[in-house]
């Protein structure tokens, strides 16, 4: 009896264990492919089940770090794949790079570079073209304002980082890079070769037969200022105090550059708070300025971010200027390098930044007072001056035709400045470019047929109507800009 007794224990303990190990086993079996959600869930599942059934006392951080550890002992080469993947699972702006990626991104900030020549902001699809400069790379290649880039070569930049994806497409002097191009709906191909580019800050000039002052600047670079108080001299030498800032798709820049472009146009006080961590680390910019001298029209969009944020903020807390556009990007924090022994670093986020106010900038933006948008039409010839054919246009040349030829050139993303009716050096080298690019014969005169190509190319184009820029005209021509700084937010 004894025996038959043991035998059925045996029996029953031995199905009891054969049961746990099928049951537990039912977590893991499964004969489809593994891709890198299922391998996540697979993962949780097991650190799960260690949590909830394993005898011995652990950690889910203790199982995390052991497990990394052992990974990394055993297969070095997986480092530079294991540090992308944990500061790439922190915020959106921290990034790892390898050398050869920290070097081109060194490089790029630098302001002069081994590239195609445009200014670029992130969209879900890639990188957006939001400028093409005049005799690079990028506009031989025939690239427009507008143009997406969705790949280089066969890494797509959907989702990428900015600065990485920037550091795809700089390299080596006089090397060809292949991008695939989203343009209007169509997709193609295109290889322009790299050369070193230095980047513009933009433009000014002035509007309204010289009452209104206009400056655009593409990005805050050790060049912004200097671009900024050229304007401002030649702005106080016509008496203009009504100053139009462009800011639209600037994608942002160096700290200090925004403090000197606030020491130009907000009184002395905050410019910018930086918060971090540690909050005895915090610390407050402060612009230096004891006399405001102008009214300001800050024009801004949804591809407005960073610094470029940030100064629409200092703006309108301290009440100097209206704010005009859409709603700002919402990037209001700061990174910075932290480089590593054995090469690479990463681009860490290291502090959140603050208005004047002290309000928060990240993941908000900035509204602007005006909301106006600018928006993406048809190419139509009646929203332009028309074109009258009559006369071959060259530099010294003024007149509505003139006007009509720089805003068609406006829209392909030629640097022109703002179509003002006067054929000048800017002129002349758009129209140089455009005949160089389209194989008519390169001499910068737009003659009739250079004006009938201008006119074929648009053709099939969508353009942006300038609806901030005609917003902020008007308010400086009635004085009614003031009011809207004032007024409660709503």
């Amino acid at each position: 009896m004894k025996k038959i007794y043991k035998k059925t224990v045996t029996l029953l303990l031995t199905l009891l264990c054969i049961a746990s190990i099928t049951t537990s086993s039912l977590v893991f079996a499964s004969d489809a492919a593994i891709d890198s959600e299922t391998a996540g869930k697979y993962f949780d599942g097991a650190v799960s089940l260690i949590m909830s059934r394993y005898k011995f006392d652990t950690s889910r951080e203790g199982i995390y770090r052991d497990t990394l550890k052992k990974l990394l002992e055993e297969n070095p080469e997986m480092l530079d794949d294991v540090l992308s993947a944990m500061f790439g699972s922190l915020d959106d702006y921290t990034v790892y790079y390898t050398q050869e990626e920290l070097d081109s991104f060194i490089e790029n900030v630098s302001g002069e570079f081994c590239g195609i020549g445009v200014v670029i902001t992130t969209v879900d699809e890639g990188l957006f073209i939001s400028t093409v400069y005049d005799n690079t790379p990028a506009k031989e290649a025939g690239l427009m304002v507008g143009d997406i880039i969705t790949k280089v070569g066969d890494t797509p930049l959907a989702g990428m980082d900015i600065s990485l994806a920037q550091s795809k497409v700089l390299g080596e002097e006089n090397t060809p890079v292949n991008l695939t191009i989203l343009r209007n709906g169509v997709t193609f191909e295109i290889n322009p070769v790299r050369r070193k580019v230095v980047i513009e800050s933009g433009f000014y000039q002035t509007l309204e037969d010289d009452t209104i002052g206009y400056i655009s600047i593409t990005d805050f670079n050790d060049h912004s200022t200097e671009l900024t108080k050229k304007a401002l001299k030649s702005f106080d030498d016509k008496g203009i105090t009504n100053v139009i800032i462009d800011l639209r798709n600037n994608p942002g820049g160096a700290l200090n550059s925004l403090v000197d472009m606030c020491s130009l146009f907000i009184p002395t006080g905050p410019a910018i708070t930086l918060e971090y961590k540690n909050p005895f680390n915090n610390i407050t910019l402060y612009a230096e300025n004891p006399q405001v001298k102008y009214n300001l029209a800050v024009l801004v969009n949804s591809k407005s971010a960073s610094a470029s944020e940030a100064f629409a903020a200092a703006v309108k807390d301290t009440k100097v200027g209206v704010v005009i556009g859409t709603t700002t990007f919402g990037k209001g924090t700061m990174q910075n390098i932290n480089r590593f022994k054995k090469g690479g670093g990463v681009k860490l986020t290291e502090a959140e930044f603050l208005s004047p106010l002290g309000n928060k900038i990240n993941g908000i933006g900035v509204k602007p007072h005006i909301k106006v948008e600018d928006k993406l039409v048809d190419y139509n010839r009646a929203n332009l001056e028309k074109l009258t054919y009559d006369r071959v246009l060259k530099v010294g040349d003024e007149g509505n035709d003139v006007l009509a030829v720089e805003e068609r050139l406006y829209i392909l993303g030629y640097n022109v400045g703002l179509p003002d009716k006067t054929f000048d050096e800017r002129t002349y080298n758009a129209i140089y470019s455009i005949q160089k690019k389209t194989q008519l014969y390169p001499y910068g005169v737009a003659d009739i047929t250079t004006q009938l190509k201008i006119d074929e190319v648009l053709r099939t184009s969508q353009v942006t109507e300038n609806n901030s820029l005609k917003k902020a005209v008007e308010i400086f021509k009635d004085n009614s800009w003031s009011k809207y700084v004032s007024a409660p937010e709503n």
